[in-house]
């Protein structure tokens, strides 16, 4: 029973990797993904589309979150130049947040049993200790620009840390970032974007630094072993 319900589960995540590959192919294939690269263009598209444009612009960055190769940054900007400060800021929180969430069930959804047949290994956490270090550590990862932010929210989904702990520990984190991109989008819709964003990947690192002491030290101490340990699967 539990190898029949594990392998429909895989079926409907590879069914899923192949509807996000589907949308990607249809937006690079017409042009879309060339158009949402160009802030200035993209910016012009959303204007002429009116209050399609907003929904557009939560539903891209939603996606960008399940499927990293749309750049979600371009799409950041762009609503920052059309909505301003505030409301950009809003869109931008609301699409990230949604997708954060998504991806999170769908892992849970696939479950650790697939995760135990493919590699042979399980991670073990401790339930109820870990909640707050999973949570504390989730809020420090989306201060930091260089920690994936999709990687993150699918690995997430593999732990026993609470949805609303991840809803909220996400919400809280992803606003300055939300905030940064609108800003620079709504007042220099024509910067360079490579160079914002080895600004951010920067500015990432210094505030990564004394996160992987603190690990360390943790780790160290044999603090972390009371909260996680790997095992191998066994297998019926």
């Amino acid at each position: 029973m539990l190898k029949t319900l594990c392998s429909h589960r895989f079926i409907c995540f590879l069914s899923l990797i192949f509807l996000f590959s589907l949308v990607y192919l249809t937006l690079r294939n017409t042009g879309f993904i060339d158009l949402i690269s160009d802030t200035s263009r993209f910016k012009n598209y959303l204007l002429s589309i009116g209050p399609w444009g907003i929904g557009l612009t939560i539903f891209l960055m939603a996606f960008a979150i399940l499927f990293k190769l749309l750049p979600s940054a371009a799409v950041a900007l762009a609503s920052g130049a059309v909505y301003g400060h505030t409301w950009g800021t809003i869109y931008i929180i609301i699409g990230a947040w949604l997708g954060a969430i998504i991806a999170f069930l769908l892992t849970r959804m696939l479950g650790a049993d697939i995760i135990c047949r493919l590699s042979g290994h399980r991670i073990n956490i401790e339930q109820e200790k870990s909640q707050s270090w999973l949570m504390w550590g989730l809020l420090v990862s989306r201060f930091i620009p260089v920690i994936p932010y999709d990687i993150v929210s699918y690995a997430m989904g593999l732990t026993p840390l609470k949805l609303w702990r991840f809803s909220l520990a996400t919400l809280i984190g992803i606003i300055p970032t939300s905030f940064f991109l609108a800003h620079v989008g709504k007042n220099m819709a024509e910067t360079n974007f490579t160079e914002m964003l080895s600004g951010m990947m920067t500015a990432g690192l210094v505030l990564l630094l004394p996160f992987l002491i603190i690990l360390y030290f943790l780790y160290r101490t044999n603090k972390l072993n009371d909260l996680f340990s790997v095992t191998r699967c066994k297998h019926n």
